[in-house]
Parts: C-alpha cells; sequence; structure tokens
C-alpha cells in the first residue's frame, strides 16, 4: 500500500513538472501582467491619485482666525472700575475676535484646474513608460524565440556531426578515412554544443528579464511561443496627425503646455481681488456699554507695485508655451525622420531574408547534401563534407541574424508609433 502512494505521488509530481514545463505565455498575456503588476507604472498611479487629492484640496478656503485680549484697556487696574467720586464709568475691554477671509472663486478654480493638468502630464507619462516596457519585453520575447530556432539549427548540426564521426569511426577501422579528418569533426562537434549552451544561458536570461518586467519570481520556469509575424511596415503611408495621435511622450508635451496655459490662468487670477470679514465683541469693564466692531476688507492686487509681479509671470509664461510647441513639432519632425529611415532599412532586411531563404541556402544545403552523397558513395572526403556542412551552418546561423536584425527595425518601428 506504501508503495502504491509512492507511485501514485511520483506520477503525480511528474504530471505537474511537466505542465510547468509545458506552459506558454503569448506576448500579448505577458503585456497584461505588466500593465497590471510592474512597481514603476504603479508609481504613476499614485502621483496621478495626488494630484488628484490636490485639485479637491485647492478649493478650500484659509482657516478662520480668532482671538481674545485686552483691547484699550489701562496698565492700571484701578482705573478698570467705575468711580462715583470722579464719574468714572469704568475703562477697558475684553475683546473677542473672528476674522474669515474668501479667496476669489475664480482663483480657486484656476488652482484646481492647475493641479488636474498636472495629473493629466503623469497619466501620459505612465503610458509612454508603458510603452517602454512593452519594447523591451518584445525583444526579449522574440530574441528568446530566435534563440530557440538557433538551437533547432544547433540540434541539427550536433546530429550530423555525430553521424559523421561514428561513420568516420567505422571507416577508420577497415582504413578507409583518416584520422585528422576525425578530430576535426570532434572539434567542431565540440564548438557547436558550446555554442548551445551559450544560446541556453542567454535563453535563461530573457526569461528572468520577462519575469522581472511581470514583477514575478525571477525563477518562475514557462515557455514561448516561436511564432513572429513580420508586417509590412515598409509600405505603411503615416502622416504627422498619426504620430500625434499615437505618441504618448508627444501628448506628454502637450500636456506640459496644458500645465503652463493652467499656471498662466493661475497667474492671471491672482489679480483678482479677495475678501474678508472680521468682527469684535468688547465685553467692557466697568458700567460701560458692550460694544462690537464689523468691518469687510478686500486686497488690491491691481496696484501697482504689486500686479506687476504677476504680468511678468504670464508673460514668461507665453514664451514657455512658444517653447513647447515648437519642441511637439520638433519632436514630430524627428519621428517622422526616423520612420522613415526604418521603412527602408525594414524593405532592405526583406530582400536580405528572401535572398537567404530562395537562394543561398537551399544552394548551400544542395552543395552540403552531394557532399554527403559522394563521401557515402566513398567518392569525396570527409573534409569536403565538413567544409560544406560548415558553410551551411554559417548561413543558417547567420540568417538567424538577419531575422533578429528585421526583429529589432520591426520592434523600433512599432515603439515609434506605441503599436502594441
Amino acid at each position: 500500500m506504501v508503495k502504491k502512494l509512492q507511485l501514485i505521488l511520483l506520477i503525480t509530481l511528474t504530471l505537474n513538472i511537466d505542465v510547468v514545463k509545458a506552459q506558454k505565455l503569448t506576448l500579448d498575456s505577458i503585456f497584461n501582467v505588466i500593465w497590471k503588476n510592474n512597481p514603476e507604472l504603479k508609481v504613476y498611479d499614485s502621483k496621478i491619485n495626488a494630484y488628484d487629492a490636490y485639485a479637491t484640496g485647492a478649493k478650500s478656503l484659509d482657516a478662520p482666525q480668532i482671538g481674545a485680549g485686552f483691547f484699550m484697556t489701562p496698565y492700571n487696574p484701578q482705573m478698570w472700575k467705575p468711580d462715583a467720586m470722579s464719574g468714572s464709568r469704568g475703562m477697558g475691554n475684553f475683546m473677542l475676535s473672528a476674522q474669515q477671509m474668501f479667496s476669489n472663486p475664480k482663483k480657486l478654480n484656476a488652482n484646481s484646474e492647475y493641479m488636474k493638468s498636472m495629473s493629466g502630464v503623469e497619466t501620459e507619462m505612465k503610458k509612454s513608460m508603458r510603452n517602454e516596457f512593452f519594447t523591451m519585453a518584445k525583444m526579449s520575447y522574440y530574441e528568446w524565440a530566435l534563440l530557440k530556432k538557433k538551437l533547432n539549427i544547433l540540434k541539427e548540426s550536433e546530429d550530423i556531426l555525430n553521424y559523421l564521426i561514428e561513420s568516420t569511426e567505422l571507416r577508420y577501422k577497415y582504413g578507409m578515412d583518416k584520422l585528422n579528418a576525425y578530430y576535426k569533426a570532434k572539434g567542431m562537434l565540440g564548438d557547436i554544443q558550446n555554442m548551445s549552451v551559450m544560446a541556453k544561458q542567454e535563453i535563461n536570461q530573457k526569461r528572468i528579464e520577462l519575469n522581472t518586467l511581470m514583477n514575478r519570481n525571477k525563477n518562475i520556469v514557462f515557455d514561448i511561443d516561436t511564432l513572429i509575424v513580420f508586417k509590412n511596415y515598409e509600405t505603411a503611408l503615416v502622416d504627422s496627425s498619426s504620430i500625434i495621435e499615437a505618441r504618448s511622450d508627444l501628448k506628454v508635451l502637450k500636456q506640459n503646455e496644458n500645465v503652463l496655459r493652467s499656471k498662466q490662468n493661475y497667474e492671471q487670477a491672482k489679480l483678482l481681488p479677495d475678501f474678508g470679514l472680521k468682527y469684535d465683541h468688547m465685553l467692557a469693564f466697568g458700567t460701560q456699554p458692550q460694544q462690537f466692531s464689523l468691518m469687510a476688507m478686500v486686497s488690491i492686487p491691481i496696484a501697482p507695485w504689486s500686479k506687476k509681479m504677476y504680468k511678468s509671470s504670464v508673460a514668461g509664461l507665453n514664451y514657455e508655451i512658444e517653447a513647447s510647441r515648437l519642441q511637439q513639432q520638433s519632436f514630430v519632425n524627428t519621428v517622422s525622420g526616423n520612420l522613415e529611415n526604418l521603412k527602408v532599412k525594414i524593405k532592405s532586411k526583406k530582400l536580405q531574408i528572401e535572398l537567404s531563404e530562395k537562394t543561398i541556402i537551399p544552394s548551400m544545403r544542395r552543395n552540403y547534401e552531394t557532399a554527403l552523397l559522394a563521401y557515402e558513395q566513398n567518392t569525396e572526403e570527409l573534409f569536403m563534407v565538413l567544409d560544406a556542412w560548415q558553410n551551411l551552418k554559417l548561413m543558417q546561423l547567420a540568417y538567424i541574424d538577419q531575422l533578429m536584425e528585421l526583429v529589432t527595425l520591426q520592434t523600433q518601428y512599432e515603439n515609434e508609433l506605441e503599436i502594441k
């Protein structure tokens, strides 16, 4: 019974391990986890909430002021009391005071809008950072997929070399081959195995990079799909409006312009007067009647010695707004140039890849197969087979490098337009 339970447990663990190994994450699922869990993106949520809170509190009035103390009271306490001999009714008062300033509503609203505009900047910065993280995830994902293709090529090469080595050992026994070719094949096999080790190490690095972006345990094991879809971006037509609509960092500049305008409106609102009320109640000493004082107050920010500061701030912000507009125009111009440059590179790289797929690699493979057939028929030496195979392997690996360059160009293009 115990042995049966142990066997069931072993089978269960094996199945669980297989499930873990077979787990595959798509690129979209990785994007979703990054968007939800990445701590750097959550920082922007906290900043957005902070500015929203500031905007709510910006409409609050100043705290009221209250006071209490003596008012017009003699230092001599004897004079506080009434004196029938001198006819004095007493002197001095104990005063209670309350004061409230009412900021101009337009000024409060302008300050609130200024805080809200800051929240808009953080919102667009979060989207811009998301685009950067998605680009990093794409590169790690695609590099991983191409490394798996590279491992397949290396595995095929390793099988070929093992076959050639076994064949050479057999032929050597009957004096049909030379040891120097045998050792060359063994050296090539070691080189292939070394390249496989390095490729697997790079895959582990890519897995760690993706786990880091997803804010997960760095040692979580998962797999990906090797399918890579290449888009026809080289024929795409992109105008300035598409760039303006797509780029979050351009929208950050636009939001900064809105912040400057909101700040300018707030500075202009400072020229509006504030109002206040002050009430004083006097508790008179002796037989004096109780008295009060009620005063209305208004600030005069349009006074020449005070409005100069506000007007200079408004004028300075006009220059900053103009600088922001020019910066946006420069940004669109730069992105437009980058896109056209990338389209040319993508077109050229696709032509190179097509040449490798249709002409170079098939020719190299036929050359290798011909040399191998001749070797098997004892009409060709092993050196020629190894050279033909090495040329094929180098071209296959160069083809993977070309795919990597195309993936990089495509990812850069998508990064420019924030294509997910």
